[in-house]
């Protein structure tokens, strides 16, 4: 019993590391008449600080379905492997050529999956050799803290040791934002983006 106690407290220890932070808040729009659902996907991120080292990647998938990638865009840390499984009845090669995170999967039939590992943060466009009409994007952020923001704007970054870090934003359509925090750190965090430059407030 003291056994399987101490098994319990030690897993709980592992999910929620001690001096572990969050931050919480709402990205809002600096631009009049644009909404959250004309920007695309926004990703607010974690960088650099003096935090405890971050730990693995988790893994993440795309799937290949009805000749298109499922889901179309995906956030993952930078280290992490994504697999691409292929669902439909026809083969299909995913590749890439955005620079350092180029790759090429080669063909492969249905029911078959391959996966490949991003090591350097940025923006990576994929694409199939065979169906132009395929095409899906991924964000690779240098670290695993980091949120895809919801349609209603809010966002949510757990388990984050505590320590300074460059907290910054990414959207396709808009210039990106940085500003500095240090965790703990006052929730809720609100973002002002579309103005670009440093946030201050």
């Amino acid at each position: 019993m003291a056994a399987r106690c101490a098994a319990l407290l030690l897993a709980v220890g592992l999910a929620s590391p001690a001096g572990a932070g969050e931050l919480r808040g709402r990205v809002q729009l600096a631009v009049p008449g644009l909404s959250l659902a004309d920007v695309g996907p926004i990703v607010v991120y974690l960088d650099g600080g003096d935090g405890a080292p971050p730990a693995a990647a988790p893994a993440a998938e795309i799937r290949q379905r009805n000749a298109s990638f499922s889901p179309p865009f995906l956030a993952v840390a930078r280290g992490g492997a994504v697999s691409m499984p292929n669902d439909d009845a026809i083969y299909h090669n995913v590749f890439s050529f955005s620079e350092p995170n180029q790759f090429d999967l080669g063909l492969y039939p249905s029911g078959e999956s391959r996966a490949v590992s991003f090591e350097h943060p940025g923006v990576v466009r994929i694409f199939c050799s065979i169906h132009e009409s395929m095409n899906g994007t991924l964000f690779v952020a240098p670290s695993p803290w980091f949120a895809v923001v919801d349609p209603d704007g809010s966002y949510a970054i757990t388990d984050i040791p505590n320590g300074r870090y460059r907290l910054r934003t990414w959207a396709e359509k808009l210039p990106p934002t940085e500003r500095e925090v240090t965790l703990p750190a006052p929730t809720p965090l609100d973002l002002r983006i579309g103005d670009g430059g440093k946030q201050t407030n």
